[in-house]
Parts: structure tokens; C-alpha cells; sequence
């Protein structure tokens, strides 16, 4: 519907939409089912096995929606983005885009994977990484520059 209203009352023409990243290797997700078992991880990237099926669906429904948006509106130009690949080749092989933390924020609280729902990046109590072009997060699940150099790379 936002979609919609941007195209029919403001006048929009050129719409970029994204989709949603996979939540399974996601700080918030990680810490918040840190109790699950060992079994629960995939061994080669750390992340949750479960939970992604739902942002898949997500980017799915999206993409009709866009599809059908885009039929509706030949004169507009509708791009998905796509977050959810681009990450999980990062977070399947981190050293290739240069990254030594993938699970981790750079700006965060106190905890495992520095991600803390009560301190957010900017508090006092906040603290921040050394190098975040080796990072994947920079703060809950917003990507640093260098992983949003990668992500928007491969919408070209």
C-alpha cells in the first residue's frame, strides 16, 4: 500500500524495495535463543538453523507484490533488493569480503556478540569496535558500510 500511495499520489517513478536479511544470523536472534542447544547451530557459520524460513516467505510475498505493482505500473521502475543472499555469502565466507566478525555489532552493549536490546549504539554506555570494515553488523541488524558496499554491489 505504501508502494501504491508513492507511485499514485506523490508521483514517485523510481522505487527501490528490500527485502528483508536472514534473521537466523542476526545479533537480536542469536542472542535472543542464546540458550539453544549446540545442535541447534550450523557448525560452519555459527548461526541459528531455524528462522529464516519465515523472511524467506516474506521476500517472496514481496516479490509477487512488486511483480504485480510493476505490471500495474509499467512507467515506474520497481527494484527489489535483495539483502538476504548478499548476507549469507557473507556470513558463509566472511574472509572473502574481508570480514573477521560476522555475528557480532560493532556498536553495542555488553554480551555475546555485543549486541545488548537495552544499551543501543549512541548511549553512553554504548561501546564501539576498532575496525568496522571487519564486520558484517554495525549496530542490531544494520549492515556497516562496508557490508552495504558488497549488498548494493550486487543490485548493479
Amino acid at each position: 500500500m505504501a508502494i501504491e500511495r508513492l507511485i499514485t499520489k506523490h508521483g514517485a517513478r523510481s522505487l527501490v524495495v528490500p527485502g528483508v536479511i536472514p534473521s537466523r544470523c542476526s545479533p537480536p536472534i542469536l542472542t535472543k535463543f542464546d540458550d539453544a542447544s549446540p545442535a541447534a547451530y550450523d557448525s560452519k557459520t555459527g548461526c541459528l538453523k531455524a528462522y529464516n524460513e519465515l523472511g524467506m516467505y516474506h521476500n517472496s510475498l514481496l516479490q509477487a507484490a512488486l511483480s504485480k505493482l510493476q505490471a500495474k505500473h509499467r512507467n515506474v521502475r520497481i527494484i527489489y533488493a535483495d539483502y538476504f543472499g548478499p548476507v549469507m555469502d557473507m556470513v558463509e565466507s566472511p574472509h572473502k569480503f574481508g570480514f573477521q566478525d560476522v555475528l557480532s555489532v560493532c556498536c553495542g552493549g555488553p554480551g555475546r556478540y555485543m549486541y545488548n536490546a537495552s544499551v543501543q549504539c549512541g548511549d553512553a554506555a554504548a561501546t564501539t569496535c576498532v575496525d568496522p570494515s571487519a564486520r558484517l553488523y554495525w549496530a542490531c541488524v544494520h549492515l556497516t558500510e562496508a557490508a552495504n558496499r558488497y549488498s548494493l554491489c550486487k543490485l548493479i
